[in-house]
């Protein structure tokens, strides 16, 4: 499960009155926002963090834009991935791939790469110091002036069509897809970078320019600097590069337009779900249980109650993983908190909070019931939990608050750690939100957590999903199929298999 990524331990110094600076008016250079990082925005909106760390001579350098799977519409989906692919086949100042790789090698870059993910596209690369304008002239040239050659491109499909097929017979992928389109019915292909060979196969030179002209602008994007640097030498370099960018005349609206608000309430009652996996082994059986949660977009406020609830939950000797250790004669789940665990994934239109047990037992007819019974246990759990006076004692957020502080030292000994999390936070939720967001989790009183329960877990229906081993299931698909389990179906996993209206 993706959890929070934390925060430095220093922003509790930085006051209010410094947050709303930073998130204000364009400021002229990079201001201290922690005690090793600088932020600013350049005159063309073009975001700059930099994190100095003297400790080794080498320089982390990463552009990133605000796009991804989240960007994609049912036409589209793909082709974020595509254009990341051909970031790397040439541009103004390198004009094929074989000149990229070349120029990469030249500068000793010890590693290098791109990813589509749910809600990002990134590029990135670790060189010496002595590189540092090289390296950001050579992501300059690359996000601001690909050739898109029209070989190259079809070369490239023909990589990437092979990349989606490959998911469809991998288990791994194609139930991650099916789940996500059961929580995520209004657009599943926002939950999914590949896309689909359709998509990719009518891909042109202008579709992917149309893609450059939209996302690929600074308003839209944020460049982040870490390593042997100094912070005022990067911000001189970083405006004599990047300073000419245009924004091509995009409303920052224009991009939103796009994202769908997914459902809250995407099933009328609990939707129950089986998996035959082999990687299970025939005593065991692991169910996952998840709701909708809070959205980013909408809800940022509710996502520090979350978090709090979710570090609490997580403490071994906490009464989360006690009450349900001590059920496990009942569930058959061994007497140890790591066989039972929950959950938030904070995104922007996407938030899911789970529960998860592994259950051990060779009474392979009880699974379906089994499972069940763990999901109705959770159920009045919850319930139970949103009336309590005090949920989080005072001891517990201590230890959560010192977690964090441990998580956060640990964070800033690498110069790409901060970078990661400012990256993070900077797609998903602001700028404020990172500065600001220890003490909001430590803070949130028992009233927002009983809130966040009774909002999205009380009362709502989940998925549940519950993995078994094959054989196991064809032993026992008729007590799964009268208890009202589902089995996934690989040929209509993916959202490109079905039309609308069909049911998963």
């Amino acid at each position: 499960m993706k959890k929070h990524i934390f925060l430095s331990s220093v922003l509790i110094m930085f006051t209010a009155l410094q947050i709303f600076a930073l998130s204000g008016e364009k400021k002229t250079g990079p201001k201290k926002i922690t005690e090793s990082c600088y932020y600013c925005k350049l005159d063309n909106g073009l975001s700059l963090f930099i994190n100095e760390n003297h400790t080794v001579p080498l320089t982390y350098i990463e552009i990133a834009v605000r796009a991804g799977a989240i960007t994609q519409t049912r036409q589209t989906a793909g082709l974020f991935h595509l254009y990341e692919h051909m970031m790397f086949k040439g541009n103004s100042l390198f004009d094929n791939s074989a000149k990229v790789q070349k120029a990469l090698s030249d500068m000793g870059t010890a590693s290098w790469n791109g990813t589509t993910g749910l809600e990002c596209v990134n590029y990135f690369f670790t060189i010496p110091s002595s590189e540092l304008e090289n390296g950001l002239k050579f992501w300059n040239a690359a996000i601001r002036e690909p050739l898109m050659d029209e070989k190259e491109l079809e070369v490239e499909k023909k990589v990437v069509i092979s990349e989606i097929q490959g998911n469809e017979s991998s288990p791994d992928r194609y139930i991650g897809y099916y789940i996500n389109s059961c929580l995520f019915p209004d657009a599943p292909w926002q939950l999914d970078p590949s896309g689909s060979v359709k998509n990719i196969e009518n891909a042109t030179v202008e579709t992917l320019r149309d893609i450059q002209k939209k996302y690929y602008v600074p308003e839209n994007a944020a460049l982040f600097v870490g390593g042997d640097v100094d912070h005022e030498k990067v911000y001189e370099l970083v405006n004599k590069i990047y300073g000419s960018w245009e924004n091509n005349d995009v409303l920052p609206e224009e991009i939103e337009k796009v994202i769908v608000k997914q459902s809250a309430t995407p099933f009328e009652k609990p939707k129950l779900v089986v998996v035959p996996y082999d990687k299970i082994s025939p005593p065991m059986a692991q169910v996952n249980i998840i709701y909708r949660g809070p959205d980013s977009d909408f809800d940022a406020d509710e996502t520090y109650a979350a978090d709090l609830l979710g570090f609490a939950m997580a403490e071994p000797e906490g009464d989360f993983k006690q009450a349900f250790i001590k059920m496990g004669k009942e569930l058959c789940i061994p007497y140890d908190p790591d066989y039972v665990s929950t959950g938030y994934s904070t995104r922007r239109r996407t938030g899911t909070i789970s529960f998860s047990s592994v259950m051990i037992s060779n009474e392979i007819e009880s699974v379906a019931d089994r499972t069940i019974l763990f999901y109705e246990k959770i159920d009045e759990y919850m319930k139970n939990l949103s009336g309590k006076d005090l949920i989080v004692p005072l001891e517990s957020r201590k230890k959560i608050a010192a977690r964090l502080r441990d998580d956060n030292v640990m964070d800033t000994e690498t110069f790409k750690g901060p970078l990661s999390t400012l990256r993070y936070n900077w797609v998903s939720n602001s700028l404020d939100y990172y500065l600001s967001y220890n003490d909001k989790v430590i803070s949130a009183t028992n009233e927002d957590i009983q809130n966040y329960i009774k909002k999205y877990i009380v009362e709502k229906n989940p998925i549940v999903v519950v993995y078994v081993n094959s054989d196991v299931y064809e032993r026992t698909k008729e007590k799964f199929e009268k208890s009202g389990f589902v089995k996934v179906d690989k040929t209509k996993a993916f959202w490109w298999q079905k039309t609308a209206g069909d049911e998963l």
